[in-house]
C-alpha cells in the first residue's frame, strides 16, 4: 500500500451525521478500484488509530478521493474528522480491499445500509459503469437520513436501464414528497422492498451487499436460501 499525504479540499453535510469529505493527493497521485478503501490515520495519545473507509467517488483523478463518514458523537475519529479544516493534511495509506464490481454484463443488483453506500456509489460514477444494467437498494431509517438524491436520479437519466430505491424502515408517510417522485421512496427494510419489486430471480444476476455486520449477513442468508448462487454473492460489512 502506498502512504499518502492527503489534504482537505472540501467538506460538506449531506445530512445531520453524514460527512462528504474531498481530498487531494499532491504529486503522482494513486489508483484505486472503485469498492476499495483508504486507511486514515486517526492522531490520538498514546497510540494513533487506524479507520478504514471506503471510497466514495469516481477513480478518474489520481490526485483526489472522497469519503462519506458517519460521525458519531463523542467517537475518536469522528471528532477528528469534524474538526478537520480546509487545507489540514491527513496521514493515510491504500488503496486496500478487495470488495469490486465484477467486469461482466450481469445485472448488478446493490443492497446496502448506511455509509456502505460509498464504494456503491464509486462504482456508479466511475466511466466503466454507465451502460450497466442496475438496481440500487438502499436502506436508512427515515427522510431526514436520505441525501444525494439528485445525484441518483441524474445518472437514472443517463441510464435508464439503472434504477435505485430509498427503503426507509422506520417511514410510513411520504406527503412532502413530490407525487412524480414519490416510486424512489419505499417503506420498509431492503428485503421487503426487494421482496414487493423483483419478478424472477435469475442465476447470472450479481448482488453487491455492503453496509452493518448483522444486516448484510441476513440479506446473504436471504438471497442464498432464494437460490442466488454464491458465487453471484460480494459482500462488505463494518
Amino acid at each position: 500500500m502506498k502512504q499518502l499525504k492527503a489534504f482537505l479540499s472540501s467538506k460538506k453535510m449531506e445530512s445531520l451525521d453524514i460527512a462528504h469529505l474531498y481530498f487531494y493527493v499532491e504529486g503522482d497521485g494513486f489508483e484505486f478500484n472503485p469498492g476499495q478503501y483508504v486507511i486514515l490515520t486517526v492522531p490520538n495519545s498514546p497510540t494513533p488509530l487506524k479507520r478504514l473507509y471506503s471510497f466514495a467517488g469516481t477513480n478518474n483523478n489520481k490526485n483526489i478521493f472522497e469519503l462519506l463518514i458517519k460521525l458519531i458523537p463523542g467517537g475518536v475519529a469522528s471528532e477528528y474528522v469534524r474538526n478537520l479544516q480546509i487545507g489540514d493534511s491527513v496521514d493515510a495509506s491504500g488503496p486496500a480491499g478487495l470488495f469490486s464490481e465484477q467486469k461482466t454484463p450481469a445485472k448488478k443488483v446493490y443492497m446496502v445500509t448506511g455509509t456502505g453506500f460509498a464504494p456503491i456509489r464509486s462504482i456508479l460514477t466511475s466511466k466503466e459503469h454507465i451502460s450497466t444494467n442496475s438496481s440500487l437498494f438502499w436502506g436508512l431509517k427515515n427522510l431526514s437520513e436520505t441525501y444525494m438524491f439528485e445525484e441518483l436520479y441524474s445518472l437514472k437519466t443517463l441510464n435508464p436501464s439503472f434504477s435505485f430505491y430509498y427503503c426507509l424502515s422506520q417511514q410510513s408517510s411520504f406527503t412532502s414528497i413530490p407525487a412524480d417522485l414519490l416510486q424512489y421512496y419505499r417503506s420498509g427494510h431492503i428485503d421487503a422492498v426487494w421482496d414487493s419489486l423483483k419478478s424472477t430471480i435469475t442465476p447470472e444476476d450479481e448482488y453487491y451487499l455492503c453496509g452493518s455486520r448483522t444486516v448484510i449477513e441476513s440479506l446473504r442468508l436471504l438471497l442464498l436460501s432464494r437460490g442466488v448462487p454464491k458465487e453471484r454473492l460480494f459482500f462488505e460489512k463494518y
